[in-house]
């Protein structure tokens, strides 16, 4: 199974449509850093190791840079935010031109571990940190890199 680019913005990844916050944006400076992919699942199906390696997602203030084998390099901005009680997530690719396709998710971080799962561009926010086959979504497992 191959990656599809908007499945990579998960590190991706980040971020939320402001008309459904209700909390003060969170400050994403629990996701600054480097990270390296250690797990996650598209469309209902766990992502496998040729897809894992050297998957690794830098974050720097609202900016992000992906590195994937299989893909190669993308990067975006992410804008975050609080919608009830979940962190969302709305992350943008800026790579080859596709700035107008933002996908929505949620995030939560614990300790070294980041998880993220993001909707394909123009679909709803997911609300639970699982996939559904024929979803788009993908859900993202990122480990700090100390």
């Amino acid at each position: 199974m191959g990656f599809p680019i908007m499945m990579l913005l998960a590190a991706s990844a980040l971020f939320c449509d402001e008309a459904t916050q209700t909390n003060v944006a969170p400050t994403g400076d629990a996701l600054q850093g480097v990270w390296y992919l250690s797990g996650g699942e598209a469309d209902g199906n766990v992502l496998s190791q040729a897809e894992l390696k050297d998957g690794k997602l830098e974050i720097q203030g609202d900016h992000y840079t992906v590195m994937l084998a299989e893909i190669g390099k993308l990067e975006g901005t992410q804008k975050l935010g609080v919608a009830e009680d979940v962190k969302t997530i709305d992350a943008t690719n800026e790579t080859n031109g596709e700035k107008e396709k933002t996908c929505l998710g949620i995030y939560e971080v614990n300790g070294d571990e980041f998880r993220v799962i993001l909707a394909p561009a123009g679909e709803a926010r997911p609300t639970k940190f699982e996939t559904a086959p024929g979803s788009g979504q993908w859900m993202h497992v990122w480990k700090r890199v100390k």
